[in-house]
């Protein structure tokens, strides 16, 4: 085939923009891989210290003993158990990093075979790609250690596979309900994405009754029940064996974070964290898909299913009061998200050519605009990147919370504490991943995500603070004596039962300006 013959293959164009962001979306991982210390962030390793427990032989915990669910990515937590068993536990960092960057770059793969199941031309997934490649937000948590890219691909494999099932009649939806299961696995907004999943087959079936022999045949379809028996297949065990184990319908991240009573301050925090993501991510661009369907009056399957999920999903992380981050709890549906704007980006140039055509006949006036289409969607890749990785995570999080000072700080403190203290020594600490994990010492968290007591106290103004950081008990904790208390900022300063320490766990000021660590008078460190 001539190089002019293959440029004029659709479909050529659509793997080069694709190959472009995989190379894209590669380089911007390893800034930020470089940007957070060439490790995961300190929520990451609270998992893999379950993880840690599981290999010991000391159960999916904690700590020892004590049963309480501090992490909400079951699957995430337990796809790390072999890898700690191997023997790798101090790459586990590096290695969550590598694995959350590999989904990210196969959910680029996978956004084509989405656009595949829908009537839009294939060059929206190109341009989706592109724009899920400059994103900050899907850049920076796609090499956190966390399970934010494991989970949206799961979630786009699931959007993908129920988009396959209604190409054709009858085929019956196992294979979303699998994959959705999985999803709800690893996060539970998984199970909503799933409902939402049902409710929309639901409807369109009642839209289409030409088909049906009536409202009840609409509502009840074998190929559909076939989809809720493929998930419960997998995580009703899982669902029963959690509550059998902790003993708690929710997990004790969700009571540690969020009130379901009074939420007027809690809803308005979450509506600012929405405004936040919305404006360093040119989220008006989501606007324009329905706006062009509107113009060209069509509404497709997959546009009222995306659109459904974005806006439950949105309220939801609006009522639970939002994040601590840019966007974190966003990355998941933001394939959903450029996928829509990418497919109302595409429908507006067809309109525009359209109108081009009625003027004039001139095809070098076709080129010539569809090289200004090109030039101003550069522009918008750049103000993208710009506004969500620059000024966005880079400015809000990465700078702001001193993620590589602090992932340095507390992995050498963790791993000092390993070799120095005894192991009945017990430590408080106010960030729950990288000292406990290191120093694979027995801990009270602070904020209660793993400490029962603390995840159901009642604040008055719930909802007021930083997510995740507003359930406290001084002297509750005060009554636990732990023999060392490891924070940042002056938390003991005043206090007559704890004297700051001046352990020399390292060499580097920076990070021993970044932990304050307190010795309890009566209590001595031995090794």
């Amino acid at each position: 085939m001539r190089l002019a013959e293959i440029s004029r293959n659709p479909k050529t164009w659509v793997w080069l923009a694709i190959l472009l962001a995989l190379v894209l979306l590669a380089a911007h991982q390893w800034h930020y891989y470089d940007a957070l210390g060439r490790d995961a962030v300190d929520d990451a390793y609270i998992s893999w210290r379950y993880a840690q427990n599981v290999v010991q032989g000391h159960g999916l915990v904690f700590n020892p003993g004590e049963r309480v669910e501090g992490y909400t990515n079951f699957l995430w937590t337990i796809a790390s158990v072999p890898i700690l068993a191997l023997g790798a536990g101090d790459a586990m960092g590096q290695i969550g990093m590598a694995l959350g960057a590999l989904c990210a770059l196969i959910t680029l793969l996978l956004v084509y075979a989405f656009i595949r199941q829908t009537d839009e031309r294939p060059i929206v997934a190109g341009i989706a790609a592109l724009l899920l490649a400059v994103d900050g937000s899907f850049a920076l948590w796609s090499v956190s250690g966390m399970e934010t890219a494991f989970f949206g691909l799961w979630l786009l494999a699931g959007a993908t596979a129920y988009l396959w099932e209604n190409r054709r009649a009858g085929r019956p939806g196992v294979l979303s309900g699998v994959f959705l299961a999985l999803a709800a696995m690893t996060r539970p907004e998984g199970l909503l994405v799933f409902g939402l999943t049902v409710v929309h087959q639901v409807l369109v079936r009642l839209a289409d009754l030409r088909r049906e022999r009536s409202w009840l045949a609409a509502a009840v379809n074998w190929a559909d029940m076939a989809r809720i028996l493929g998930f419960l297949a997998l995580f009703a065990p899982y669902f029963l064996w959690r509550y059998r184990y902790y003993g708690q319908l929710l997990p004790n991240t969700f009571y540690a974070k969020v009130t379901l009573e009074n939420t007027e301050a809690q809803n308005s925090r979450g509506w600012r964290h929405l405004e936040t993501f919305v404006n360093v991510h040119r989220g008006w661009l989501v606007l324009l898909a329905p706006l062009a369907a509107f113009l060209r009056r069509r509404v497709s399957l997959w546009t009222t299913y995306a659109a459904l999920v974005l806006v439950v999903y949105g309220a939801y992380i609006v009522y639970v009061g939002g994040d601590w981050s840019v966007g974190r709890f966003f990355a998941p549906i933001l394939p959903l998200i450029y996928l829509l704007a990418a497919a109302g980006l595409v429908r507006l140039a067809e309109l525009a050519l359209a109108l081009l055509r009625r003027v004039t006949a001139d095809r070098r006036a076709v080129w010539v605009v569809g090289a200004i289409g090109v030039l101003l969607l550069t522009a918008g890749l750049f103000a993208l990147y710009d506004a969500s990785s620059v000024h966005g995570e880079d400015e809000l999080f990465v700078q702001r919370f001193q993620a590589a000072t602090a992932t340095r700080a507390r992995v050498a403190f963790g791993q000092w504490l390993k070799t120095h203290a005894s192991a009945d020594t017990y430590i408080a600490v106010d960030a729950a991943g990288q000292v406990p994990y290191f120093s694979n010492l027995r801990t009270l968290d602070m904020f209660g995500i793993n400490d029962k007591h603390t995840a159901h106290m009642k604040v008055p103004g719930m909802g007021q603070g930083t997510p995740g950081h507003e359930k406290f008990d001084f002297p509750y904790i005060m009554a636990q004596q732990p023999d060392l208390v490891i924070v940042y900022g002056p938390l003991l300063d005043s206090s007559t039962e704890y004297t700051l320490t001046d352990y020399a766990w390292t060499d580097d000021p920076a990070l021993r300006a970044f932990l304050n660590v307190y010795r309890r008078n009566d209590w001595s460190l031995a090794p």
